[in-house]
């Protein structure tokens, strides 16, 4: 099952240059595979960077230069891509489970400087992987650090949100996401009002609940979000409210953090920086991180 999580990443991909020449990595046993930049001195830790729903590697290499500051730091850094995924991420955790393990025995770096994170879709299982690793201890390591681009994050919420984007019928692109991301998250883990146990278990935050689900899991994981509200831009063209977007979910999960005592929960909310590569505004695009910013952030918990 090839999993296609959110919002618009099917675009035609442009000519790729990069300053250092990924190697890709393919296996016999699974469509799914990852590019691998390797510095030029001894590695002193790795950045796993994950792509949005449907969105390949090469187009996030494209949009980036986290991996280029990051090849300066001599931290090596992996753009996994998947071509088979399921739902609760079981897969996708598995095949990460399998390339941190192969990177960390070859180039002997520590699993304490490892970081995971993504835009949309990468963002949650970034952030699901970390909850795993803490919930479940059955992951190959934990993140030293999560950083997430404006990821949904609470299944119960989303749910209602395709119901609306439906109901409404105001965007062709909403409404056809929204009927398949619907059907997926039924089939996946049946409806939140007769199946309660199924969200709390699979979504990474949930409002509804007092102690936020999931996330109470991240209370020793630094976190990075970046939200870009883009109200205007979502009203204009999915006709969507400010109860619609991601951001009310990002906000709710980190001020719950930071009240039970997260002391290393950053939450960036910018305005008007999101484009995509075509030249389009989007407010869900990778450009809303300032690769440098996560880049020092990502260093100053390495060095911690």
């Amino acid at each position: 099952m090839k999993l296609k999580f959110l919002i618009a990443l099917f675009i035609p991909l442009s000519t790729q240059v990069f300053s250092q020449k990924p190697e890709k990595i393919t296996f016999k046993d699974t469509e799914n595979f990852y590019y691998k930049i390797l510095p030029e001195g001894k590695p002193a830790g790795m950045i796993i960077v994950l792509p949005g729903g449907g969105e390949t590697p090469e187009r996030v290499m494209n949009q980036i230069y986290l991996d280029e500051l990051a090849f300066d730091k001599n931290l090596i850094v992996l753009f996994p891509g998947f071509e088979d995924g399921n739902f609760t991420m079981t897969i996708e955790q598995k095949f990460l489970d399998r390339i941190a393990k192969d990177i960390v025995e070859k180039y002997h770096i520590s699993k304490d400087k490892i970081a995971i994170g993504g835009l949309s879709y990468g963002g949650m299982l970034g952030i699901k992987y970390a909850e795993m690793a803490v919930r479940d201890k059955n992951t190959y390591f934990t993140p030293r650090v999560v950083f997430a681009l404006d990821p949904p994050l609470d299944y119960e919420k989303k749910y209602h949100q395709l119901q609306r984007d439906i109901e409404r019928n105001f965007s062709e692109v909403a409404v056809n996401e929204a009927k398949y991301l619907n059907k997926e998250m039924v089939d996946a883990i049946g409806y939140p009002d007769k199946n309660k146990a199924n969200y709390i278990k699979e979504s990474m935050f949930l409002y509804s609940e007092k102690d936020g689900g999931n996330a109470k899991y991240l209370m020793n994981i630094p976190l990075l979000m970046y939200t870009e509200p883009g109200i205007m831009w979502q009203m204009n063209n999915r006709g969507r409210d400010l109860y619609d977007t991601n951001c009310i979910s990002i906000t709710a999960m980190m001020n719950l953090l930071k009240l039970k005592g997260h002391k290393n929960a950053d939450l960036v909310i910018v305005n008007d920086r999101g484009i995509r590569p075509e030249g389009f505004r989007h407010p869900h695009s990778w450009s809303i991180m300032d690769s440098e910013e996560c880049l020092n952030w990502i260093l100053k918990h390495f060095n911690q």
